[in-house]
């Protein structure tokens, strides 16, 4: 393995929104938090799209063992993945990946946003990128690969939202606002510096940007999270969710999938409500831009490797966010061993 350039991977912007609540919050409208006392309602709609878009994962544990940990109020993981697969695909490959702990008792939230070019290492000794852990085996892919890279960490949840859903949910709420914190007008004009409003085609461009952006992953993951806040908050600080609520449940049918039940998303939103007001911590994972040489390409290719004692720093972090320690980790039950992380 011959690598060719090697550069300190800058750190990016900290994202101060509270993501993951806001991207449960597209799954969650209608129990509480959007619709209150609509919940009767609309029950039926959201059961039926529930139904659509729970997809198991082959090692997960009992929903009598699920619904306790979250009727006990103890800390739990989930994956959200963002992919891009396009019609013609089955799985395409995941552009973003935020493995995230919550804490009830502590009121905190653990966020690690995973770059879709970090280096993994396969069973048959060929190297390649974690996003394509999704195009091999869907969301057990990425579960796999992100178990496998935070050796210690078991995941419990997941989220997937296909990029190309960014178009039909935020069409679906009539537009949204967003503030972009850099020019990025060679691919909209429209892309300027502060406050812009998008429609649904303009939503999926602007998650897309990746080569403009200075920060590269790091900043289109940024713009990926305030699109899933300005669709939340759409529907939250507006008549939208209401108005349009059969749109949005035929749009998160269409491109989102979870292992999560909707008992289960009912009991977080009960249990777990007060984690909003509590501590969003943005954690960061470190590592080296390089140029590594693909045998089955026949040249080099860019690759994002991290640093193993950033790996461990946060996998620490968040075996204390979880209550486990190495010793007790059921990572080695959680999924198959399909990809470990190379340092090289």
């Amino acid at each position: 393995m011959e690598t060719t350039r090697s550069t300190k991977h800058r750190k990016r912007k900290k994202h101060p929104l509270k993501t993951f609540f806001k991207v449960f919050g597209v799954i969650l409208l209608g129990i509480g938090f959007a619709f209150g006392g609509l919940v009767i309602k609309y029950y039926l709609n959201l059961e039926s799209t529930m139904d659509k878009i729970n997809t198991p994962l082959k090692n997960d544990t009992s929903v009598k063992a699920d619904e306790e940990k979250l009727n006990d109020k103890k800390p739990f993981s989930i994956l959200l993945i963002g992919t891009d697969a396009r019609e013609d695909e089955e799985n395409g490959r995941s552009d973003t990946l935020i493995l995230v702990t919550v804490n009830k008792q502590k009121d905190t939230v653990e966020m690690l946003s995973i770059p879709r070019d970090t280096e993994v290492t396969y069973s048959d000794g060929d190297i390649g990128k974690i996003n394509a852990s999704y195009s091999y085996d869907g969301a057990q892919g990425s579960v796999d690969a992100v178990e496998n890279l935070m050796d210690g960490i078991p995941i419990d949840y997941f989220v997937s939202i296909n990029m190309n859903g960014f178009k039909d949910l935020v069409d679906a709420v009539g537009g949204i606002t967003v503030t972009n914190d850099v020019d990025l007008t060679e691919v909209n004009p429209k892309f300027k510096k502060g406050e812009i409003e998008l429609n649904g085609t303009e939503a999926l461009q602007y998650v897309r940007i990746r080569h403009e952006d200075p920060r590269g992953d790091f900043g289109r993951q940024d713009r990926q999270k305030d699109v899933i806040v300005g669709i939340c908050d759409k529907v939250a600080k507006s008549t939208a969710g209401i108005t349009n609520f059969s749109k949005i449940m035929d749009a998160v049918g269409d491109n989102v999938q979870t292992n999560l039940s909707l008992d289960d998303i009912t009991v977080i939103a009960k249990n777990y409500a007060s984690v909003l007001d509590g501590t969003i911590n943005d954690l960061e994972l470190e590592g080296d831009d390089q140029m590594i040489y693909s045998a089955a390409y026949g040249f080099d290719l860019y690759y994002f490797v991290p640093h193993q004692d950033s790996i461990d720093k946060n996998v620490q972090i968040m075996e204390e966010q979880l209550g486990i320690s190495s010793n007790s980790s059921t990572n080695s039950d959680s999924g198959t061993d399909d990809s470990t992380t190379s340092t090289e």
